[in-house]
């Protein structure tokens, strides 16, 4: 589904990544794994068409995405793209159900359409009695099952995820790894992770090791 192709990316005389490529299957749990500083972020970010590189490319489908211009790239990303940050990046002064459907209502559907799907996604993923509680009421698990619901809500091809258990305990890991596992089996969900957690790789259907912004090694699929 996603190719990435040959991508370099430099900040001032830091190379972050030389030359990488990358398949992104469809339907699978891909992890990527490493030290910090091995460019596993930046890579995402350029997957995600958050950032561009300084040469390579992105292809969905066959598509380089990166020759859109920004407005086409933005509604490309938002109708095809889900995100997941470690800290959920909720809007303080908005409800969890409003939260959800800000994606939905920036891509044009109705108010009242975008609250009624995100209030099925909140509550299928056990948030039905939290709808209407701003992200300062919500625990650590509820805010990244809120941050997994709003990444969800315009039936994305694939979510990045970016270390989305490293701000939890092991309790609520285990919950948000259980959502993403059950997810892919039940919706064919694409996931690709950033991750440090050995329990949230070990999901995955493919990990690839990162070092000096350059991937290691490929494991097969499971």
């Amino acid at each position: 589904m996603i190719e990435i192709r040959n991508v370099t990316k430099s900040y001032g005389s830091l190379t972050v990544l030389h030359d990488v490529s990358l398949t992104i299957p469809e339907g699978k749990i891909m992890a990527i794994v490493g030290p910090s500083g091995a460019g596993k972020t930046t890579l995402l970010q350029i997957a995600g068409t958050l950032d561009r590189p300084d040469s390579g490319s992105v292809l969905f489908d066959g598509t380089d995405v990166l020759g859109l211009k920004d407005r086409k790239l933005s509604e490309f990303r938002n109708r095809n793209i889900g995100f997941v940050f470690q800290f959920h990046q909720l809007l303080p002064e908005f409800s969890a159900e409003e939260n959800v459907a800000l994606p939905a209502w920036i891509a044009g559907r109705r108010k009242k359409e975008g609250l009624e799907e995100a209030r099925h996604l909140l509550e299928t993923l056990g948030l039905s009695d939290r709808l209407r509680h701003k992200p300062a009421e919500l625990s650590g698990g509820e805010k990244q099952r809120c941050a997994i619901a709003r990444a969800l809500i315009n039936h994305p091809r694939v979510v990045f995820a970016d270390e989305p258990t490293g701000s939890l305990d092991s309790r609520n890991r285990d919950e948000i790894q259980s959502i993403i596992f059950r997810l892919r089996e039940e919706l064919g969900q694409t996931f690709v992770m950033v991750t440090h957690d050995p329990s949230m790789a070990s999901i995955a259907d493919r990990t690839v090791q990162m070092t000096d912004g350059r991937i290691d090694g490929e494991e097969t699929e499971k």
